[in-house]
C-alpha cells in the first residue's frame, strides 16, 4: 500500500514541467518560508500579549513543540525502519539526495510541528493555512522521490503527539507560570503593604 501510493504520486513527476518546478521548490525551499511565516505570527502574538510572561510562554510553546517533535523523529530514525525509495526501487528523481533512513521525514515533522504549534497556541486563524503549506511540503517530498507516504505520515503523527504533549503541559503549568512572573501593579503592592 505504501509503495503503491508512492508510485501514484511519484509517477506524476516529469509529466508536467510547471508542476515539477512547484514541487521541487516545495521540497527544497518552502519549509524556510513556512518557518519565516510561523516566526512572524509567533512574535506578533507575543508582542500583542506582552513579551513577558505571556509572550515568552507562547514562544516557549512553539519551541517546545518543535523540539519534542524533532527529538521523537531522531529517536524513531535510530530503528532504521525504512530506506529511501530510490535505494530499493526505480523512481522519478527530481532532486539529488543522500541515501539513508527514510522514516520519518524530518521535513514533514518540522513543517507539521510548526503548523500545529501555531494553530494550537498562536492563531486559530492562520494555523490551518500553515497546515496546508506543511502538507504541500510533505507531499512534495514524495513527489520528488525522496520519501514514502508512510514517512510523511509518521512525521505528521509525531508532530501531533508533540503538540498534544505541550498542550498538556500548558493545562498543567501555564497559569502558575504566568501568575508567578506577572509583576504586581504598584497600587496593588501598596495596598498589600498597608493591609499588612
Amino acid at each position: 500500500m505504501n509503495y503503491e501510493i508512492f508510485g501514484i504520486v511519484n509517477g506524476l513527476a516529469g509529466a508536467f514541467g510547471p508542476l515539477d518546478l512547484l514541487m521541487v521548490f516545495a521540497a527544497k525551499y518552502l519549509v524556510f518560508l513556512l518557518f519565516a511565516a510561523g516566526a512572524v505570527a509567533t512574535f506578533l502574538r507575543a508582542r500583542q500579549d506582552g513579551w513577558w510572561p505571556v509572550g515568552a510562554w507562547r514562544i516557549g510553546q512553539v519551541g517546545a513543540t518543535l523540539a519534542i517533535g524533532l527529538t521523537l523523529s531522531v529517536t524513531v530514525r535510530t530503528f532504521h525502519l525504512s530506506l529511501r525509495p530510490f535505494q530499493t526501487h526505480q523512481v522519478h528523481m527530481l532532486i539529488t539526495h543522500e541515501p539513508g533512513v527514510s522514516l520519518p521525514s524530518d521535513h514533514a515533522t518540522a513543517s507539521f510541528a510548526l503548523a500545529i504549534s501555531v494553530w494550537f497556541f498562536i492563531s486559530a486563524k492562520w494555523g490551518p493555512y500553515l497546515m496546508g503549506v506543511a502538507a504541500l511540503v510533505a507531499i512534495s517530498r514524495v513527489f520528488v522521490g525522496v520519501h514514502y507516504p508512510a514517512d510523511i505520515t509518521a512525521g505528521a503523527l509525531l508532530s501531533t503527539l508533540a503538540g498534544l504533549a505541550v498542550w498538556g503541559a500548558t493545562l498543567l503549568w501555564q497559569d502558575r507560570f504566568i501568575a508567578r512572573f506577572t509583576p504586581v501593579p504598584v497600587e496593588a503592592e501598596r495596598q498589600l503593604e498597608h493591609s499588612a
